[in-house]
């Protein structure tokens, strides 16, 4: 919305908003009678949406078929989603209504939700659904907050974040899996105004990688644009590996290049602009295009150099065997590449700037801030961290307080590139202490925490180092734990049960710490996580009192949903493991099927073709097997991604995803 409409503007938006969002498609007010009995029920809601106020606004619609009831919140400005949230988890809550405290993702296809999101000018809606029990409770909290909110001193929703500690918040969040924080951060890098409509595209074409949504990506209206401006290196891979996914993967797998051939020019439109440029930094999927585009188009320069290049061709041999033996024959005679003068592929050289993470911790440390690392990804090509995790972590513990907040930016692509068997621990746990040290407490920042500690555990630390960070995490827990945050508190706490311990007492502690909020306040969690967090706290041995569900009217639903197939997708086989076993307690009739290959397969698209509901850890996954995923999956199943890499968010997004079909 605007934020100073006129009142004359402002009311027509309104009239416009009323006829659109009580169409035919929510039967609620059909007829607009203000008199009548649903008019008078109206009449308080939509007093607050035409005053214009910061109140936010509260419309019900119906669904035709279940005659069910939701609630839609519409915060007046992306800034006050996070607010808005915190309201609604202390006056309504998993007390009276299913709600996890995240924006819900509105479909581009339904009309009430686009006639939402053009009203308010944002994505960050509220729909809210109430179990019929309890939905006379719900409906009369969200009109007490209303009135609360309506009748309180006038006060700024949000303190300003400047734009580079919102990017860095942003790539964490991608990093470490937290999906609904990441689309949360980008709406309000774009409501700020504090980057340019290509940097948007830019941010939101590597979210949309990361969760796999190739198809998605491609409909993106600005995307031609976006080839055409010669995007960093991790967008034109991106691009390339949506198109990949998309139009190549299915003919290249049983190599009919002929088909292959022509959905390339069919689907890939935007492929010649993104023709030029290094091939160097460029993922095996994104490879194959370029090759394949090479092939149709005659293109000799990108045909050199992959004949050039053993290691190039050998990444698109994985993939399109009958393609690469293409470029293996001596080159034909030159002729024109049909690409137009100057347009050849770059050299490869390495741009100017750090060459390894302890040279990019030192520059950052004196102040060289360069946010081309992080645009182009240069780190991707540096040798892991654990090659030099002493040296990294001794630079780390030497920042001052404003070069602590430089590296901060760089957490995103330390978690990004963890390799599992070899962790650097040390170097994770002085980005541990930068969060601890300066309140980095948001959604986004605090699924990094998570990420950060998973590697540092992972390494097996000696119990005086193991205490130290444990008492550590303890000490700060009362700033953020809170059952609006049970998710990632859980996530933690299941990370403490699962990994080696070598001192139970400074594991109890904070242990104790996580939990006994959650069970002070039990009302506030939904029913999963409740049976969790108890599960959770024996394992662990913090003697907390625990209420039966059905003292507390909040029984799990999960024993009474249909018999259906439930795909989990992870690469990290002891979160699966943890999960499904849950499931079988919680839901038996549930036939779960768990995966952590990294690449498509015939299994894993049976396997996809045959479930229900499917749910992915984005942090702990591939694109190729999360676009595979998408790829293949039935046209009605349930594709949700985890909001984190941990226990308690897999089996959060899993139970989400089998209650809503």
């Amino acid at each position: 919305m605007n934020t100073e409409p006129t009142v004359d503007d402002y009311s027509l938006a309104v009239d416009v908003f009323i006829e659109a969002f009580f169409g035919p498609a929510n039967p609620v007010w059909s007829d607009r009678d203000p008199n009548s009995v649903i008019g008078r029920r109206l009449a308080p809601y939509l007093q607050v949406l035409r005053h214009g106020s910061g109140v936010p606004i509260v419309l019900p619609r119906q669904n035709p078929q279940t005659r069910q009831w939701v609630a839609y919140v519409i915060p007046r400005d992306a800034r006050h989603a996070g607010a808005v949230s915190e309201l609604l988890q202390a006056f309504v809550g998993p007390t009276y209504a299913r709600f996890d405290g995240l924006p819900t993702q509105l479909a581009d296809e339904d009309p009430i939700d686009q006639a939402v999101v053009r009203f308010a000018g944002h994505r960050l809606i509220f729909v809210i659904e109430s179990p019929r029990a309890v939905e006379k409770r719900m409906w009369d909290a969200l009109r007490l907050l209303q009135q609360t909110l309506a009748v309180r001193p006038h006060r700024s929703w949000h303190a300003p974040v400047p734009v580079g500690r919102l990017l860095a918040q942003f790539e964490i969040a991608l990093a470490s899996g937290a999906n609904a924080a990441s689309a949360a951060i980008l709406d309000r890098l774009t409501a700020t105004g504090g980057l340019n409509a290509t940097n948007l595209s830019h941010l939101r074409i590597k979210r949309l990688a990361k969760l796999g949504r190739s198809s998605e990506m491609l409909r993106l209206p600005d995307l031609v644009d976006v080839a055409t401006t010669r995007p960093p290196a991790p967008v034109r891979d991106a691009i390339l590996g949506a198109v990949y996914a998309t139009a190549l993967a299915e003919p290249l797998s049983t190599g009919d290049l002929e088909t292959a051939r022509s959905r390339l020019i069919h689907a890939g439109t935007m492929v010649p602009a993104l023709m030029e440029g290094p091939l160097t930094d460029l993922r095996p999927q994104a490879l194959t295009v370029l090759a394949m585009a090479a092939w149709v188009a005659d293109s000799t320069p990108i045909g050199e150099l992959l004949r050039q290049s053993p290691e190039m061709l050998a990444a698109v041999e994985q993939l399109a065997p009958d393609l690469a033996a293409h470029y293996r024959e001596p080159a034909p005679t030159a002729k024109s590449d049909g690409l137009p003068d100057g347009d050849q592929p770059e050299s490869a050289d390495t741009p100017a700037g750090p060459k390894s993470w302890l040279e990019c911790v030192t520059r950052l440390a004196d102040n060289d801030a360069n946010r081309e690392i992080l645009d182009q990804e240069f780190w991707r090509s540096w040798a892991p961290a654990a090659d030099a995790d002493n040296d990294i972590a001794a630079a780390l513990q030497q920042l001052d307080d404003e070069a602590a907040g430089r590296v901060w930016h760089l957490v995103g692509a330390f978690v990004d590139s963890d390799q599992y068997r070899r962790p650097a621990a040390e170097t994770a746990r002085e980005f541990l202490s930068n969060a601890l040290t300066h309140n980095r407490f948001s959604p986004g920042d605090l699924a990094g925490i998570v990420a950060l500690a998973e590697i540092f555990l992972r390494a097996s630390p000696d119990a005086e180092t193991y205490a130290r960070l444990l008492d550590d995490l303890a000490a700060e827990a009362t700033r953020w734990v809170g059952p609006d945050r049970a998710t990632v508190v859980l996530d933690l706490a299941d990370l403490l049960a699962s990994a080696s311990c070598p001192d139970e007492e400074a594991r109890l502690r904070l242990a104790y710490q996580l939990l006994r909020p959650l069970s002070d306040h039990p009302k506030r969690l939904d029913a999963d996580q409740l049976t969790f967090a108890a599960r959770l706290s024996t394992e662990l041995g913090a003697r907390l009192t625990w209420p039966q569900q059905d003292d507390l009217g909040t029984a799990s639903n999960l024993p009474d949903i249909p018999a259906q197939d439930l795909l989990l997708y992870s690469l990290d086989e002891k979160v699966l493991d943890r999960v499904r076993a849950e499931l079988q307690l919680q839901a038996p009739q549930v036939s779960v099927t768990v995966s952590h290959d990294h690449v498509g397969s015939r299994q894993l698209k049976q396997w996809t073709r045959r479930a229900d509901a499917i749910v992915l850890a984005t942090r702990c996954a591939t694109h190729a097997a999360t676009g595979f995923i998408r790829a293949h999956c039935r046209p009605d199943a349930i594709v949700r991604e985890a909001d984190g890499s941990g226990s308690a968010s897999l089996l959060r997004a899993a139970t989400i995803a089998m209650t809503r079909r």
